[in-house]
């Protein structure tokens, strides 16, 4: 038989790659960090994703006595600004269930910047960054 694991690399806290669109990567992290703060301060749990490089740990050290063959590929996400806004809007429904108003009202307003920023960085292009990833793991014979 055959095992796939498909995931999606976490977003890092920030980008620390110099290049062209560190902007846009940026956007993308702060939105990540964000969204998660509502989700925290509304009281609910954050989701998580497993990094590729751990799923291959994990698998080795499962199969160390055994002979396996594994495949990663991996896919480029490209962040268009309906993508970005789903996230933020995530943020949003959140916002309800803040321990205050005036914390709600702040949030809304970061939230709010943020949605700007979004819409100015995907005008000509989508923000590629990060990737999904497909693991394909099978026992040699």
């Amino acid at each position: 038989g055959r095992l796939y694991i498909v995931g999606l690399e976490p977003i890092p806290d920030n980008d620390n790659n110099d290049d062209d669109d560190d902007a846009g990567k940026n956007l993308i992290c702060q939105v990540r960090q964000i969204r998660d703060a509502c989700i925290l301060l509304a009281g609910h749990r954050c989701y998580r994703e497993y990094p590729v490089e751990w799923i291959e740990r994990q698998i080795q050290l499962l199969s160390s006595s055994e002979k396996i063959i594994m495949e990663i590929h991996k896919f480029p996400i490209l962040y268009r600004y309906k993508t970005i806004a789903s996230q933020i809007d995530v943020a949003r429904r959140k916002l309800p269930f803040f321990p205050t108003t005036e914390v709600a009202k702040s949030m809304e307003n970061l939230l709010n910047d943020l949605d700007r920023q979004a819409k100015e960085l995907t005008t000509t292009r989508p923000i590629q960054f990060g990737f999904d990833y497909v693991v394909s793991v099978q026992r040699k014979k």
